[in-house]
C-alpha cells in the first residue's frame, strides 16, 4: 500500500489591519494633504481626516478603480544633472520600480 503525504494547508493571512487602517496610511504616506490642498487638488471642503474622500477625487483625477492602483506601474523616465554630469553608471532611460516591489 502506498502512502499520501498530506501537505499542510496553507492560509494567507488577510490584512492585519481594518480596511480603514490601510486607507489612512496609504493616503498619509503617498498624499500629502497640505501639498494636494496647495495644489487645489483638494477642495475646501475635503478634511485631513476624510481618507475615503480624498482617495475619490485622485481616483478620479487618474482613472484608477481603487486608490491602490497609484504605483502599481514602473516609471521609465530620461534625467536631466546639473551641468550634464551623467554618473557613468546612470543609463538614458532610468527605470524606477513601483511601489509593491521595493
Amino acid at each position: 500500500m502506498s502512502e499520501t503525504t498530506k501537505q499542510p494547508e496553507v492560509q494567507f493571512e488577510e490584512s492585519r489591519l481594518p480596511k480603514e487602517e490601510t486607507l489612512k496610511n496609504f493616503m498619509i504616506e503617498f498624499f500629502d494633504f497640505d501639498l494636494m490642498r496647495k495644489a487645489k487638488i483638494y477642495g475646501r471642503g475635503i478634511k485631513r481626516k476624510d481618507y475615503q474622500a480624498q482617495a475619490d477625487i485622485i481616483c478620479k483625477m487618474f482613472g484608477y478603480s481603487t486608490i491602490f492602483e497609484y504605483g502599481k506601474d514602473d516609471i521609465r523616465c530620461h534625467l536631466t544633472f546639473s551641468e550634464g554630469n551623467r554618473p557613468p553608471e546612470e543609463p538614458f532611460v532610468t527605470i524606477i520600480p513601483n511601489i509593491y516591489e521595493q
